[in-house]
């Protein structure tokens, strides 16, 4: 996402701020610092002084000042000792440095220097693996982790709620280079974190899928010269066991498991939109056209095989949003996929959603005839009594949000179907802007207050010339919309209702929770939660009323929730 990459800020130690000296046992095994790995302590930038990244942090602090004689001896990897300290360019540094060279090195004598084996961290847990006889009641999902903000909060609140699986759903990291070691490191320093930590002592069963930042580089696909060996480092990262054909030469993290039995069986599904896919803009490479591929005509036969089985629900992760349709703000022409603009312009037709405008940022509809394809194919696995509901779960955008949509009716896919879809991301990290979407979840309305909530409000609405994205209490007590705008959404006069609060039934079930502060939530309609420091989703599947409960969590709370029958 070229908007917010996410590049980790270097926070320099200054003697302004310097911590008192700790033992070296609190220091982190490996850090990175502009863009130097480091294993042990370096004097950067801290007046003479020997300083480390902790493991913990210690009153807000993330570094400190070392206890020079608690430093132990490294050596290299023919079995010399390092000088302690190594001095280079004006930096003194105990142990190994990968300052100008791609590896970890010291000096062994005043001239001669050698590289350092790559230190690997004491104690890291390992993530924990469905069980495919479970039943999942409870499905959690998030993205874009970042260890700032409220994220410790939102992780631990997380971990109380107990779900049966927890889906990562890219950025899991950000990497953002071809450096493996460096890639490793950060896995590893992920795992050693604090907070994390917790989530992993939890033992919550675990599924994921890659994104841009730890596939490799912002927005690439196909192109990133080092997609195998980082395929290698996200499945060391989630402990993904020795005989998984992904270890063994197949191309790509995509994968399924059925979990559960008879007739309470889930099936997820893991998405792997970045090994194959081809170049979105001509920045990512030369151009395809209608040959633009999102998954790779491997990836796909899969995929059709794996919504041929049945199963009461299934859920499609995928590292990008699936729903919202194609950003109408730049030239067609612009996109890769354009190519001569027939099959383009027609998969958007077919989808109904050529007068729609969905998010400018990174999507699916980027390629609108893979987008059809993959709903088309969703369409018929229903329509096939393959399943009863289909649930999109996608990160990536640093905001929650729920969506639906209907898939048009088709001689060759058969009869309309609704699918939907959560957005959870990120940890850390929110956007707290105005973003376009159409096929956000409806949000309905009754008829001048008579308590029957089956119109939906028509957004944006203007009313007493403001313009608004979602309810209102302008004039009057409870929150209402427009039901009906004129060409220029100025609110029709009469054609209004009052929105449908917690408990409603509406006509897809019933409305869960509405934050009481939900405008403190969102800039846009209540179904988009982009103010709130973190936010991760969550799934609630109640068998016996065949119910699932969708919903935008925060660390203080659950912001908005709505209720689906299957």
């Amino acid at each position: 996402m070229n908007k917010f990459s996410c590049l980790l800020i270097a926070f320099l130690p200054t003697l302004a701020l310097a911590q008192n000296a700790v033992h070296y046992e609190q220091c982190k095994t490996s850090f990175n610092y502009l863009g130097a790995d480091y294993q042990g302590t370096t004097n950067k930038n801290n007046d003479g002084s020997q300083w480390c990244y902790l493991k913990n942090a210690q009153e807000g602090a993330y570094w400190a000042n070392v206890k020079v004689e608690t430093i132990p001896q490294f050596t290299t990897v023919s079995g010399k000792t390092c000088r302690a300290p190594s001095s280079y360019q004006g930096e003194q540094f105990y142990g190994c440095s990968s300052r100008n060279h791609t590896m970890p090195w010291c000096y062994t004598s005043a001239s001669e220097w050698e590289e350092c084996e790559l230190a690997e961290p004491s104690e890291l847990l390992s993530h924990t693996s469905p069980q495919t006889s479970k039943r999942i009641d409870r499905v959690a999902l998030g993205s874009c982790f970042k260890t700032k903000g409220d994220m410790p909060e939102a992780l631990a609140r997380l971990i109380t709620q107990k779900p049966d699986l927890f889906l990562w759903l890219g950025d899991n990291i950000y990497a953002d280079t071809t450096d493996m070691s460096s890639m490793r490191r950060k896995y590893n320093e992920k795992k050693q974190n604090a907070d994390y930590h917790a989530f992993l002592e939890a033992q919550i069963p675990v599924m994921a899928t890659w994104d841009d930042h730890d596939f490799g580089r912002n927005n690439d696909g196909k192109h990133y010269p080092e997609r195998e060996n980082a395929q290698k480092e996200y499945l060391r990262h989630f402990d993904v066991s020795q005989d998984d054909p992904r270890l063994n030469g197949r191309a790509g993290i995509y994968e399924a498991k059925m979990l559960g039995t008879a007739e309470e069986q889930t099936h997820v599904i893991t998405l792997d939109a970045r090994y194959f896919r081809s170049p979105t803009f001509n920045n990512y490479g030369k151009c395809e056209g209608e040959q633009s591929t999102m998954l790779g005509e491997q990836q796909w036969q899969w995929l059709e095989q794996e919504l041929a089985k049945p199963s009461e629900i299934k859920l499609i992760a995928s590292g990008i949003q699936v729903l919202p349709p194609l950003y109408q703000g730049r030239s067609k022409s612009n996109y890769c996929a354009y190519g001569n603009g027939q099959q383009f312009e027609s998969a958007i037709e077919s989808l109904e959603e050529g007068a729609m405008s969905g998010t400018s940022y990174e999507s699916w509809a980027e390629m609108p005839s893979e987008r059809e394809r993959l709903l088309r194919m969703v369409q018929k696995s229903m329509n096939d009594g393959k399943t009863k509901a289909v649930i999109f779960l996608s990160g990536d955008q640093h905001w929650g949000e729920l969506l639906q949509k209907d898939i048009p009716a088709s001689s060759e896919f058969g009869k309309q179907a609704t699918v939907y879809e959560i957005t959870a991301s990120g940890f850390g990290q929110n956007w707290p802007y105005h973003i376009e979407n159409p096929l956000r979840l409806p949000i309905y309305a009754d008829t001048k207050g008579d308590g029957n909530y089956n119109k939906q409000c028509k957004l944006p609405f203007n009313h007493a010339g403001t313009s608004y994205q979602g309810c209102t209490t302008k004039d009057r007590e409870q929150p209402w919309c427009y039901t009906q705008v004129d060409k220029n959404d100025k609110g029709i006069a009469g054609q209004w209702g009052n929105c449908a609060p917690s408990g409603a039934k509406i006509p897809t079930g019933y409305v869960g929770s509405v934050s009481s502060d939900i405008h403190n939530l969102t800039t846009s309609n209540r179904h988009l939660i982009n103010k709130s420091g973190s936010n991760y989703g969550m799934l609630d599947i109640d068998w016996q009323n065949r119910t699932i409960k969708m919903s935008i969590q925060t660390a203080d709370e659950e912001a908005v929730s709505t209720v689906v029958v299957f």
